[in-house]
């Protein structure tokens, strides 16, 4: 009997009748493991250490022969070959069909006329559902889950922009639209629908297509679409459409030359000179320009492909509402007219600039930051730039960009607020945030004074403003009092962000976490959901937003937030494992839920909550620790006290917390 394995979205071995045939949860683990390795056999040592990480190396030994022995006889119940396991190592069957294996090759040889394939072989995340109890292997599992999904990204881009076009039009219309499921932002797959709307006399559709990522794009990240797409627009429609004027930065002067007799209209030309220069924000927030690499004889395809990974760094800073990030239109005109002298026009503090350089027969993409007036070089740094890296770690790369950015920013502009006499708000503002890195209540209370001192001194700062409600919030929680005028001075400031920038993500969080200590769930979850459309690659709010779906009795779709926001905030606080532990305790997975909050810098706001985990899973002595630690900062504490304004929707839910506090001694 032949079999199918399916690794992508929910994993499955299904026979040749469409049936799924039973094999052990660690076999799908064990396959894609192998396969991501090289595809060859592997010792049985390393694989005792992927799949049995905290145990012995008596016990996993034990533990993978019991393993390898279940699988063999199942695959000599149903008849199918998956894997060989000989005495020192392990293997797979040489014609086992996996839609992991076909993806690597179609991605890794470019094999043509695939591309209808590609998308229906991704039909989601590697082994989506199906997380490991250890840390290492849980961590394997996210980068490999990322890599993946970029790998998808980029080829099926790659392909529709290099106009693979000896598909037909059904294959190209599929995989545009199947890449834009995946990365709503990728214009490559906008542009392809375009085009092909545009060979079906479509021209409506074309301009709804455009306005469709427009408005994604300025809604969601302030930014515009690149030029490529707009210089497609232009191309096939045949005037310009009035709507699309608009949306142009005003900021230029743009003209128009006559239409040629008998030709399509002629691309405008942008003059990005300004007759005064920009006057910088009261509160002293940077302005930061992230100029893409300069084209080079030879590079065509690595300067596409760095490009677009500086551009993912752009929108990325985008999240950042404390820093002002010039538009990508704007920073690609300047790079490539080479008037950086209009930094000081436009007011631009920090830039950052890249370049592709060639080592011997390597080629590496540089990339620096600099402060703009002088050219004071911040920071800088290289990065292998090969066809295979760039494919393969593309987003490692711009999330290590984009964070050692921000870092350096900060740190550069905190080193001036130690030394000037008049800090600006931005200023305060970052003190403050470095402060609630560590959740106690001696920070919480400092922060809230340099908030209040920052949004004193400009009164339209809006994260100024927020901040200021989250420390209410915060206090709320670490008090484990319940005081209802803390929440509604929360309430109060957070509803103030939002009337002077309704578009500010951060005050719809802070209404959101208001309303979900307030026991209003679906008032809470409306208001997250409103923060994620505004600004979807926000760490913090989906951490937040992930703590509120626990609370409502959704702990499976918050640990889906909670492991989006790591993905984009690695290096995350104390908060995000807290919100995780909390997760996976309702999930009834009190080892993960330990193993989460292990990973706290200060685990005291979690005692009570490690206390009860360890209840469950039987260890009273560590219990009783936690026990003791939370009394010795709540002497107090009382569990039915502490229920009754701890928001949980579903009455189960909370009994069964209840059960694990008194479980663990707490009264």
């Amino acid at each position: 009997m032949s079999c199918r394995l399916t690794l992508f979205g929910p994993p499955r071995l299904l026979n040749d009748e469409g049936r799924l045939v039973p094999i052990p949860a660690k076999t799908f683990a064990l396959v894609a493991y192998l396969l991501l390795n090289g595809g060859g056999p592997l010792g049985r040592g390393r694989l005792r250490q992927f799949l049995w990480e905290n145990a012995d190396t008596k016990t996993a030994a034990a533990n993978l022969r019991k393993f390898l022995q279940r699988l063999r006889e199942r695959q000599e119940r149903f008849g199918f070959g998956l894997i060989n396991s000989e005495r020192s190592h392990v293997s797979l069957a040489p014609l086992a069909n996996i839609d992991l294996a076909n993806f690597l090759r179609i991605v890794s040889t470019q094999a043509p006329n695939e591309l209808l394939s590609l998308c229906r072989i991704y039909r989601g995340d590697l082994l989506e559902g199906l997380e490991s109890e250890d840390s290492d292997s849980r961590e394997w599992l996210q980068v490999q889950r990322t890599k993946l999904r970029e790998m998808f990204v980029t080829t099926v881009a790659m392909r529709l922009e290099g106009k693979d076009r000896d598909a037909d039009s059904v294959s190209v219309r599929t995989a545009a639209r199947r890449l834009i499921e995946v990365d709503p932002y990728n214009e490559a797959g906008h542009r392809a629908l375009m085009q092909l709307f545009a060979e079906d006399g479509e021209p409506a559709r074309v301009r709804e297509i455009y306005r469709s990522l427009e408005s994604r794009l300025g809604d969601e990240l302030g930014v515009e679409p690149d030029r490529a797409t707009r210089d497609l627009l232009h191309l096939l429609l045949p005037q310009r459409p009035p709507a699309i004027i608009g949306a142009l930065d005003q900021q230029h002067r743009i003209e128009w030359t006559p239409e040629p007799s008998g030709g399509l209209p002629a691309a405008p030309r942008v003059d990005i000179g300004v007759s005064a220069a920009v006057t910088p924000s009261k509160s002293g927030v940077p302005k930061v320009s992230v100029l893409p690499p300069p084209p080079s004889a030879g590079q065509d395809f690595s300067h596409r492909i760095a490009v677009s990974l500086i551009d993912d760094v752009t929108i990325g800073l985008c999240r950042f509402r404390s820093m002002s990030v010039v538009a990508p239109h704007t920073a690609w005109e300047m790079s490539l007219s080479g008037k950086k002298a209009l930094f000081q026009t436009f007011a631009i503090d920090y830039a950052v600039e890249s370049y592709l350089v060639h080592r011997g027969n390597d080629l590496y993409l540089s990339v620096q930051l600099l402060k703009a007036a002088g050219r004071e070089i911040v920071w800088t740094e290289q990065y292998l730039f090969d066809y295979d890296k760039a494919a393969r770690h593309y987003r490692d790369i711009s999330i290590r960009i984009l964070t050692t950015v921000v870092d350096r920013i900060e740190r550069t502009e905190l080193a001036k607020y130690d030394t000037e006499q008049a800090p600006t708000s931005y200023h305060l503002y970052l003190d403050g945030q470095r402060l609630l890195r560590v959740l106690d209540l001696p920070n919480v209370r400092r922060a809230r004074r340099l908030f209040r001192e920052a949004a004193n001194s400009s009164p339209d700062f809006v994260p100024a403003i927020s901040g200021l409600a989250k420390t209410f919030h915060l206090e709320w929680l670490l008090m484990a009092r319940g005081e209802g005028e803390l929440l509604a001075e929360a309430e109060k400031l957070a509803r103030l962000s939002l009337e002077i920038d309704p578009d500010d993500a951060r005050g719809f969080r802070e209404l959101g976490v208001c309303h979900l200590y307030s026991g209003r769930f679906d008032e809470s979850l409306e208001s997250f959901g409103q923060a994620e459309a505004r600004n979807p690659r926000y760490a913090d709010l989906l951490m937040d937003y992930a703590d509120a779906l626990t609370h409502a009795c959704e702990p499976a779709a918050g640990l889906e937030k909670i492991n989006a926001a790591i993905e984009l905030n690695p290096l995350c606080p104390d908060s995000y494992w807290w919100a995780a532990g909390g997760a996976n305790f309702h999930l009834h997975r009190y080892r993960e839920a330990k193993t989460c909050m292990a990973r706290m810098r200060d685990q005291s706001p979690a005692f009570r909550l490690l206390a009860a985990s360890c209840a469950m899973l039987g260890d009273q002595e560590g219990a009783r620790d936690y026990v003791r630690k939370a009394k010795e900062i709540h002497p107090d504490f009382r569990v039915s006290e502490w229920l009754s304004f701890v928001p949980i929707r579903d009455p189960a839910f909370a009994q069964h917390y209840e059960s694990g506090l008194r479980l663990a001694g707490f009264e």
